[in-house]
């Protein structure tokens, strides 16, 4: 089945609808409110029938509130039992509070159980990957990627990833220049990045884009008061208001509607001595990485993205 959709005079995006992208998300939320606009698409994705969420898990260990938000969203999409893994430790992350506390401790508003508190990530990795078939994950890394890092060092949890993870997407900058963005130059994950990229097994698509597709303030506000995704939005700079860059959002489109993008594959994402790193186009690995360029134009990229995040769930939660 093919859906159509029109966003201003010249673009046309059209969907083809094939077997539900078996999606497992790793994110930073907390940092700032794109991640929950991603997860709100994802959610909508997975209410749609184009994608299935395997779980959640939270790689940032600095403000232990982000897994009770990762499951105010997933209860108020009625995936309250969906699940949530946590890193453990207390050196990688973001230590800055913009919403999390607010929403993760808001228990009686969102109607979720989760504060501060979930399964340690590499067990729930494990757990989640031993049920899948083989070659079928698609692994979205929307914050610091040191999680998959802690899984290469653990050796059941490594045979798992070879042998079910399919695809890699990840947020992070894909300039020529060489720079330290937020997921792989910062927050004590850049210390990782470099073996990282050179040993992950699955094919590898990185994802820059988003800083010209503003969302969230056009139809999140009209959503209702119980959503933490509008909430998010409202306490990170006003974004209700003012709206905010869809890079996260945009890689978890990816992962589901590839047709939107066009996929670069020659080169490798590399990492230098300052620990910076830098897309070099006649860089050589095994891997295969890619980076993206979309097909569509920003308006209709930023047109899909608000209406994914601000639909009304298929089966709300409690």
């Amino acid at each position: 089945m093919k859906i159509t959709c029109f966003a201003g005079m010249m673009l046309m995006l059209t969907v083809t609808l094939h077997a539900q992208v078996n999606i497992l998300l790793d994110t930073d939320i907390g940092s700032d409110c794109d991640d929950a606009g991603a997860l709100a698409v994802l959610n909508k994705l997975a209410d749609r029938g184009e994608a299935h969420m395997l779980g959640v898990i939270y790689s940032s260990g600095k403000n232990k509130y982000g897994i009770g938000v990762c499951d105010a969203i997933n209860t108020y999409y009625g995936r309250g039992d969906l699940p949530l893994g946590q890193y453990k430790g207390n050196d990688i992350g973001d230590p800055a509070d913009h919403y999390s506390k607010a929403i993760a401790t808001a228990g009686a508003v969102y109607h979720h159980d989760v504060v501060d508190d979930a399964p340690e990530l590499v067990e729930t990795y494990k757990k989640i990957l031993k049920r899948q078939p083989d070659s079928s994950v698609t692994l979205v890394t929307i914050g610091h990627p040191y999680g998959l890092v802690l899984l290469m060092r653990d050796a059941a949890a490594w045979r798992l990833v070879k042998r079910k993870i399919k695809k890699w997407v990840a947020m992070t900058g894909t300039s020529e220049k060489p720079n330290r963005d937020w997921n792989f130059g910062r927050n004590g994950a850049e210390y990782y990045i470099d073996t990282l990229l050179k040993h992950w097994p699955a094919d590898a698509y990185f994802c820059t884009l988003g800083r010209e597709v503003v969302t969230g303030n056009k139809k999140l506000p009209a959503t209702p008061a119980d959503n933490p995704v509008r909430k998010a939005y409202a306490l990170w700079n006003d974004a209700l208001s003012h709206g905010r860059y869809s890079w996260d959002q945009i890689a978890v489109l990816f992962a589901v509607r590839p047709q939107y993008f066009r996929v670069d594959s020659s080169g490798a994402l590399e990492q230098n001595k300052a620990l910076q790193t830098y897309w070099n186009p006649r860089g050589h690995n095994p891997k295969h990485h890619r980076v993206l360029a979309p097909v569509a134009g920003n308006s209709a990229l930023a047109d899909t993205i608000e209406t994914l995040m601000s639909e009304a769930p298929s089966r709300p939660g409690k």
